[in-house]
């Protein structure tokens, strides 16, 4: 895995044809010619491998995934740190060298740019290497589709109208304006539709799609990280859900969770979700789709696990912690009867500062009094949030049976069920809730405030910032220098 890892980089470093140089801002500098690569089985496999890497990158960056996704939703606070302070407060045109990392898009492009390359030259391998079988080609061609439509999915939520590339090109210098996100989330859909064809279930190699051991590992080794048909149909369930058309969410979400005999996803007790080799470890029934950060596997990054802005002495070498939940903000959130959640997200409650503990994969396997390293994974899509997703669907519906799928979580997390026809806006703040009590930490509660519309309800934010463009973040300085065709968000000129 970590030659595998490794070979994508570099691959992508001395041959990545990046696109859009002028927005991105990144040169082209070729060790290797383009007609001396993608020549056999192995460029294959370094090529989709840096599709992999450099998404994992993109969202491990300065802790961008938990940025983006939770630190402006005012549940978490900073203890000291002036940058994240700046984010919780949205302020985010603030001064800080993190603050430019978070407002830059590059990385995303980077990796948008490996896939485009990819998905194009992958073909021509087939042709020069005959152990690069046909169907081995689609498997791959369709995972690198799956990341693009994932990363686009991703980015729209973060900036709203981004520039869409969908070709690799040489290098050269090129502006390209932002598309309406509708276009760019169309397009996203298109890329998720039609990777399913080419993607298997499981990796178990029972499938037409997938056919013994895939890259000499067995299932076990691919759950929940490689593109599978349940990952697609999940992502444009959510594509979909962001777009307001809760019909074909609904649609999407029904395959995945109607055909669960072929994917095996399960609900996750407390236990198995924040236990040391649970949920958080991964490579579980319980996580639809994860990105991987594990020791093992050289993947180990200093930067991208929450544990290191959570968690503090006794359990890490660090004297106070970055960020944290009021108790106050806990004994809110968790104020129904029988609420087990924060006797297994939060410890230290009676101290000032209490510690979130929902994350705590602490890797024991190097030894070091200063440094600790963390197994954790970033969890995007688990069975639980696809359930609360497809109860918002209903309910948006009109559909009587809409708390039927809440009552499935909450039943879990041993909450009394809500009465079967709580319905319209009862039922939608009910389903709100329960995402902030159940998705806390993963990345989920800026984005529902934005969806559900409640950010001047529980931020500092007016509606009227909101319809100027404060939802999403600033352009990076660096992308409007150059590329004179992107305009700055409105809110944020």
């Amino acid at each position: 895995m970590k030659n595998i890892a490794v070979a994508g980089i570099i691959l992508f470093l001395v041959v990545g044809n990046l696109s859009c140089k002028k927005m991105l801002d990144i040169p082209s500098h070729r060790a290797l010619t383009e007609e001396n690569m993608w020549q056999n089985k192995n460029d294959a496999l370094a090529g989709l491998s840096a599709c992999y890497a450099l998404m994992r990158a993109a969202m491990a960056n300065e802790n961008a995934h938990w940025v983006y996704g939770d630190m402006r939703g005012g549940d978490f606070q900073s203890t000291k740190r002036g940058d994240l302070q700046a984010v919780v407060e949205s302020n985010l045109n603030a001064s800080f060298t993190t603050m430019n990392e978070w407002r830059d898009w590059r990385r995303f492009y980077a990796a948008i740019a490996q896939c485009n390359l990819t998905i194009a030259r992958l073909p021509l391998v087939t042709e020069r290497d005959y152990r690069y079988s046909p169907n081995d080609m689609r498997l791959d061609r369709a995972q690198a589709m799956y990341i693009r439509s994932f990363l686009y999915y991703y980015i729209v939520r973060i900036w709203g109208d981004v520039p869409l590339v969908t070709l690799p090109t040489d290098g050269d210098a090129k502006a390209i304006p932002r598309e309406k996100w509708q276009k760019v989330l169309d397009f996203a859909a298109t890329d998720a539709q039609n990777c399913i064809e080419g993607l298997p279930w499981k990796y178990n190699g029972q499938s037409p799609e997938q056919q013994g051991q895939y890259r000499g590992q067995g299932e076990d080794h691919h759950r929940s990280i490689a593109a599978t048909k349940g990952m697609a149909y999940t992502l444009l369930a959510h594509i979909y859900h962001w777009k307001e058309d809760y019909a074909k969410a609904l649609e999407y979400a029904d395959i995945v969770i109607n055909n669960q005999s072929q994917t095996s996803y399960t609900f996750a007790t407390l236990d198995e979700l924040t236990r040391l080799g649970g949920g958080f470890r991964g490579r579980t029934y319980d996580n639809i789709f994860q990105v991987d950060l594990n020791f093992d596997h050289a993947e180990i990054s200093t930067t991208g696990q929450l544990e290191d802005w959570t968690l503090r002495e006794p359990f890490i070498p660090k004297r106070e912690s970055e960020i944290y939940v009021p108790k106050d903000s806990v004994l809110k959130i968790y104020g129904e009867a029988h609420e087990q959640r924060p006797d297994y997200f939060f410890t230290k409650m009676e101290e000032a500062y209490p510690v979130f503990y929902k994350m705590k994969q602490i890797d024991n396997t190097v030894q070091n009094p200063v440094l600790k390293l963390y197994s954790s994974c970033i969890i995007v899509f688990r069975y639980e949030e696809l359930y609360l997703l497809r109860a918002e669907a209903k309910a948006r519906l009109g559909m009587a049976n809409a708390a039927d799928d809440l009552n499935q979580v909450r039943s879990r997390r041993a909450l009394k069920n809500l009465n079967v026809a709580i319905t319209g806006q009862g039922l939608l703040d009910a389903i709100l809730l329960e995402r902030r009590r159940e998705l806390i930490g993963e990345g989920w509660y800026w984005y529902d405030l934005v969806h559900f519309k409640k950010i001047p309800q529980y931020t500092r934010l007016t509606a009227a910032d909101v319809s100027n463009g404060a939802a999403y973040w600033p352009l990076s300085q660096a992308a409007l220098s150059n590329n004179k065709s992107l305009v700055q968000n409105s809110f944020w000129k």
